[in-house]
């Protein structure tokens, strides 16, 4: 049992539906409210949605150590479940299982909801998962991008599946499509410098199976410069974003910004500079993480 909750990636599972609840509950209700707006899903929906969604990334988990089976014994031997704790077959099977369920669910609010949205969007998540577990990931960039927007795209998904089934318009779409961007675009940027990272990180494992990851192709002092780039691009939008909110006195929010995001941001980019051993780039991903997180709960900071 224990494999499988490491192999499922529990804590990162209930970030994403922690997010959506919060989403639906703190962004989506209360302008609903306001404008006398009753919601396209009902608790059913939006949970089988939820459901639809933890089950592409858990599939996409498993699979992605599935073809990692070669890299992972040099990169992360520690955390080699397959092959040791289960079958590489048994790995497999789970992760085309747990593909399936998230199908019939995804075709099941299609026809629950009379709209092509919720099969496409999650049939294309499903597909993404899959393609970078076997392809993308050794490619130049394109699966560290394939990764940050899933990561985006997972905030996305609950509104355009909630707005297509709505045909909901005007000042309410206006308000809810603006927090979902300034959201989605966070989340893009800080998956794709954790994505970079953990290619730096993985550098030794990822040169066994001619991975073409960023610090690969254009070594690590190039990396390194990228990444402070989308840091301190983060940071500047960060900045913009506060500015907007203190426009609606929204005070609790712009310092639980500063102190959970932007002063963390700040030690990131000295660690950035500083980092020469594999042990300095895994504990910058796990910075990140914890970035990102406090990055979400400002929906809760901005309920004060």
């Amino acid at each position: 049992m224990r494999t499988l909750i490491n192999m499922l990636r529990v804590p990162n599972l209930l970030i994403i539906a922690f997010t959506f609840f919060l989403l639906r509950y703190l962004v989506f209700q209360p302008v609903y409210t306001a404008y006398s707006i009753e919601p396209a899903l009902n608790s059913l929906y939006f949970t089988m949605m939820v459901a639809a969604t933890l089950l592409i990334a858990a599939a996409g988990y498993i699979s992605n150590d599935y073809f990692d089976i070669v890299t992972d014994r040099v990169n992360k031997p520690l955390k080699q479940y397959i092959g040791k704790h289960i079958s590489a077959g048994s790995a497999l099977a789970t992760a085309i299982l747990l593909s399936l369920l998230s199908t019939v669910l995804a075709f099941w609010l299609t026809f629950a909801l009379r709209s092509w949205v919720p099969a496409a969007l999650l049939t294309l998540a499903l597909t993404v998962a899959w393609w970078y577990a076997i392809q993308l990931k050794r490619s130049f960039m394109w699966g560290n991008i394939a990764v940050a927007c899933m990561s985006a795209g997972t905030i996305v998904l609950a509104w355009l599946i909630e707005k297509q089934s709505l045909q909901i318009t005007g000042e309410p779409s206006k308000i809810i499509s603006g927090i979902v961007a300034a959201i989605s675009i966070f989340a893009f940027l800080l998956s794709l410098m954790r994505e970079i990272v953990k290619d730096a990180e993985d550098i030794e494992g990822d040169k066994l199976i001619e991975c073409r990851s960023l610090p690969i192709v254009k070594g690590i002092p190039f990396t390194k410069t990228f990444i402070l780039f989308l840091t301190v691009l983060t940071f500047l939008l960060l900045v913009i974003a506060q500015i907007y909110l203190l426009q609606f006195s929204r005070i609790v929010a712009v310092a639980w910004l500063f102190i959970s995001v932007e002063i963390p941001l700040i030690y990131f980019m000295a660690a950035v500079k500083k980092a020469h051993m594999k042990s300095d780039y895994h504990k910058m991903s796990s910075l990140i993480k914890w970035i990102m997180l406090g990055g979400i709960a400002t929906i809760i900071a901005s309920q004060f």
